[in-house]
């Protein structure tokens, strides 16, 4: 691998000083134009990309785009998380950026780790995701004058641009799936309250099966582990309504209802049905295979580091269209955890 070349090899090869050749890289008009070009076109040449610590101390800029992880991350809990990491890394470093990965231990740490991002400027820009109502995150970034991009709406929809997957419809979906197997009673698991893309599950979830007329679901509210799936699972299966079938946000969730099947005695299909979410890796085989939705984690992660480049490249700066605003809509994997045989 070829090492990486300073500024002291260009100025040294065009026989100039080191401040000479920075400030040709930057246009500086007190550079003569042949000189700014023979230093541009070395660069070029040499494939130079400016070290980001010396970037940050001539202009405040750091060359770091700062994602922030929101706990619990449990062995990646989302695997689109994972995706969206790589891809934006990779477009990151085709700009000459980097990327910087922040996680909170609790939720209520995610507000102080914001503030110290933006006090002591470790990133010039943010992607924040699992937005929630009045997001103290958000407002922090708006005064402080920080782009950022959202992965989730927002209080402040036309402030910031944002990606947004239709946690509604995925809610829909899955009471839609289960109808058809004419359970006894659909309880929903979704992840805790006052996190945007879980309540819009719930409200989905509950609204389709309103429309068909159907026992109001119950809703559990937990973290997004297995543990969680299992825990509440367990507890439904233990009060014996019947025919339970499980609507879970996420497939994490679904396995855990998994476990607890077995642990009960039960067997998925007889017993119980199961609709999962975000199609995890290893989602089609279990036993029966899980039905689930799907948000094209790929797809999503192209998306967002498209929008956050676009944003980077108008400075964060409120085009006159208006900021991006995107909304992905999930789609059925009808598998046959959510079936009841004959």
């Amino acid at each position: 691998m070829q090492k990486p070349v300073g500024l002291k090899t260009l100025a040294a090869e065009l026989g100039v000083d080191v401040s000479t050749v920075s400030r040709a890289l930057r246009d500086d008009p007190r550079v003569k134009p042949e000189t700014r070009h023979a230093v541009q076109d070395l660069a070029q040449r040499y494939d130079y990309r400016p070290n980001a610590a010396a970037r940050a101390l001539r202009g405040g800029a750091t060359g770091r785009v700062a994602v922030l992880l929101s706990p619990p991350q449990q062995r990646f809990a989302s695997p689109i998380f994972l995706e969206l990491l790589s891809t934006l890394d990779q477009h990151l470093r085709d700009k000459g950026r980097t990327l910087a990965v922040f996680a909170a231990r609790q939720r209520a740490e995610e507000a102080a780790l914001v503030r110290q991002i933006v006090e002591e400027r470790l990133a010039d820009a943010m992607v924040l995701g699992r937005t929630r109502r009045h997001d103290p995150r958000v407002r922090l970034l708006l005064d402080a004058g920080l782009p950022f991009i959202t992965f989730g709406r927002t209080d402040w929809p036309d402030s910031h641009p944002s990606v947004e997957i239709d946690y509604a419809e995925a809610g829909r979906l899955a009471i839609r799936a289960l109808s058809a197997t004419a359970g006894d009673a659909i309880e929903i698991i979704s992840a805790p309250e006052g996190l945007n893309f879980a309540d819009n599950y719930v409200r989905g979830a509950l609204e389709e099966a309103a429309a068909q007329g159907r026992r109001e679901p119950r809703v559990w509210r937990v973290e997004m582990t297995e543990a969680s799936g299992e825990d509440a699972a367990a507890r439904v299966l233990a009060g014996g309504r019947g025919r339970n079938a499980f609507a879970c946000i996420q497939d994490s969730l679904a396995f855990g209802v998994f476990r607890a099947a077995a642990a009960a005695g039960k067997t998925v299909g007889r017993d119980l049905a199961i609709f999962g979410g975000q199609n995890f890796p290893g989602s089609a085989h279990t036993a029966p295979p899980l039905s689930t939705f799907s948000t094209e984690d790929d797809r999503v992660a192209e998306l967002l580091s498209q929008v956050m480049l676009r944003h980077l490249d108008q400075g964060g700066r409120r085009p006159d269209a208006g900021f991006e605003r995107h909304d992905i809509k999930p789609r059925s994997l009808l598998r046959k955890s959510h079936l009841f045989r004959p």
